[in-house]
């Protein structure tokens, strides 16, 4: 048992050191922790602003959607953004060997609703 924690603690150092936005790694259950950071550079670049202009936005309490809607980018255009970007992360673990099919298609199942989530938040609704 002491060898596949090593084994785990190796892969995921050496895993981390290739990825400073995605990381992945299996809990005690056997269940996949998927963790994302957004490049918010290349996010406000796919909106046609600058980083000064999505940090503006953010500030009066823009969602990501509702800055692509100023923007004139459609819904499906936006999401399809972080579709491309999810899959193209978890194709890179899958190769790996860190994502096996059973975790992939878990993750793809929440997909749809983490990014709804994601690019309708409003910055300012939970201020203390």
């Amino acid at each position: 048992m002491k060898n596949v924690c090593k084994v785990y603690v190796l892969l995921f150092i050496v895993v981390f050191s290739f990825s400073a936005s995605v990381y992945a790694e299996e809990n005690k259950e056997g269940t996949l922790v998927y963790h994302v950071k957004y490049d918010y550079d290349a996010i406000s670049k796919f909106l046609g602003m600058t980083m000064a202009e999505y940090d503006q936005e953010w500030a009066k309490g823009s969602s990501i959607a509702e800055m692509a809607k100023k923007k004139g980018i459609a819904r499906r255009d936006v999401e399809g953004y972080f579709y491309q970007f999810h899959y193209e992360e978890m194709q890179k673990w899958r190769k790996k060997g860190v994502m096996t099919e059973k975790h992939y298609f878990h993750l793809v199942y929440r997909l749809a609703d983490e990014i709804e989530e994601f690019i309708d938040r409003n910055p300012n609704l939970h201020k203390d």
